[in-house]
C-alpha cells in the first residue's frame, strides 16, 4: 500500500480544518493510501517532521497558510526530498495556492490533490534557508508574520489591512545596493519583494504582468523612499498595481539577485519572520518543486454535502 504524510495546522484559517479532516483522510484512504496523521504542535514542527520521517512516503500532503507550506518545503529541500507535494489551503490569504488554481474549498483541494498532475514549479534559496513564493524587507512586511493568530482567524484578510494602516507611522528606509545580471543601483528603499505568485498579501498584481511559476526568474519590486513621502506615497499605489509609471518604483525579473544593506534588516518568507540580514544572495531553484495542482477540465462536481461544507466555512471565515 502506498504511504502518505499528512500535516496540517490545526489553528490555520479558525480551526476550519476541523469540519473537513474525516472527509480529507477518507479521500486520500480510498484512493488507496495509508495515511500517517501529524497535527503541527508549534513553529518549525511541520519541518522537523519531514525531515525526520519524510523519505518513508510516497506522498506529502500539507493544511494550513503559507507558513505551514513553506516548513513543509523547507523540509523536503533539507531533506532532499522529491516525493509529490499536495496542498489543501487552509489560511487567510492563501495566495500561492490562487497563482497554481487550488481550490479553496478543503473537500475539493483534496480531491484534487488525488486526481491532480505534478507540476515542477520554481522556488527561491536566500542565503541558507528557502521561500516558495515571496522573500520581501521593507514597509509592510512584517504585518504578516506579527499580526496575532487569534486577529486573523477574527478578521481574516482584513487583519492585514487594519495592522497595516496601524504601521504607516513607522515607515523607514534603509540604505540599499543591489546587483543582478539585469539591473543594479544604489539608493534609499522603504520596500523590496522578491515573488514568484500571481498576488502577494490577498492583492493580485502587484507582482507584475506575465508571471509564469516555473519560468526560472522571479519578480522583483524594488521601492525607494520618496523624498516629501505626503505627497508621493498615494501616487506609487497605482503604479505598483500596473496602471501607471512611477520614479521611484523599479521592477525587473531575474534568476539571482545580490543585496547589501548598511545594517541589519528583518526580511519576511512567505509570510513569516525570514531572520535579520545585512547581505543576502537570492537565487532561483528552477522546477525544483513536484507540486499538485488540478488538472486542467478536471470534475468540478460538487454534492450537497460539499456545498454545504463550503457554505459553512465561507459563514465561518465572514464571523467576527
Amino acid at each position: 500500500m502506498k504511504r502518505l504524510l499528512f500535516i496540517y495546522n490545526p489553528m490555520a484559517g479558525k480551526g476550519m480544518i476541523r469540519s473537513s479532516l474525516s472527509y480529507i483522510l477518507e479521500e486520500f484512504s480510498g484512493n488507496g493510501y495509508e495515511v500517517v496523521v501529524h497535527p503541527t504542535v508549534g513553529s518549525k514542527d511541520a519541518t522537523r517532521v519531514v525531515q525526520e520521517c519524510g523519505d518513508s512516503f510516497d506522498m506529502i500532503v500539507c493544511s494550513g497558510g503559507d507558513g505551514t507550506l513553506d516548513e513543509v518545503v523547507t523540509g523536503m529541500q533539507t531533506g532532499r526530498l522529491s516525493v509529490p507535494l499536495g496542498y489543501i489551503p487552509a489560511g487567510s490569504t492563501n495566495d500561492y495556492a490562487n497563482s497554481l488554481g487550488i481550490p479553496m474549498q478543503m473537500q475539493r483541494a483534496a480531491r484534487a490533490v488525488m486526481n491532480g498532475t505534478i507540476f515542477s514549479c520554481d522556488i527561491g534559496r536566500m542565503n541558507d534557508s528557502y521561500f516558495v513564493y515571496v522573500a520581501a524587507f521593507g514597509a509592510f512586511v512584517n504585518v504578516s508574520y506579527d499580526t496575532p493568530q487569534d486577529m486573523k482567524n477574527m478578521l481574516g484578510h482584513m487583519a492585514y489591512i487594519v495592522r497595516g494602516m496601524q504601521s504607516l507611522a513607522g515607515i523607514k528606509s534603509y540604505h540599499m545596493h543591489y546587483e543582478s545580471k539585469e539591473s543594479s543601483g544604489t539608493g534609499e528603499f522603504m520596500l523590496g519583494m522578491i515573488t514568484n505568485s500571481n498576488s502577494v498579501g490577498g492583492f493580485k498584481g502587484i507582482t507584475g504582468h506575465d508571471v509564469t511559476l516555473n519560468d526560472g526568474v522571479f519578480e522583483v519590486t524594488l521601492i525607494r523612499m520618496p523624498q516629501i513621502p505626503a505627497m508621493e506615497l498615494p501616487a506609487l499605489l497605482p503604479a505598483l498595481m500596473g496602471g501607471s509609471e512611477n520614479k521611484n518604483l523599479i521592477t525587473f525579473k531575474t534568476s539571482r539577485l545580490e543585496i547589501w544593506f548598511d545594517e541589519e534588516v528583518a526580511w519576511t518568507r512567505d509570510g513569516e519572520y525570514g531572520g535579520d540580514h545585512r547581505h543576502l544572495v537570492i537565487e532561483n531553484l528552477a522546477k525544483a518543486l513536484p507540486i499538485i495542482i488540478p488538472q486542467a477540465g478536471q470534475d468540478e462536481e460538487i454534492s450537497a454535502q460539499e456545498r454545504e461544507t463550503e457554505l459553512n466555512d465561507s459563514l465561518r471565515n465572514l464571523s467576527i
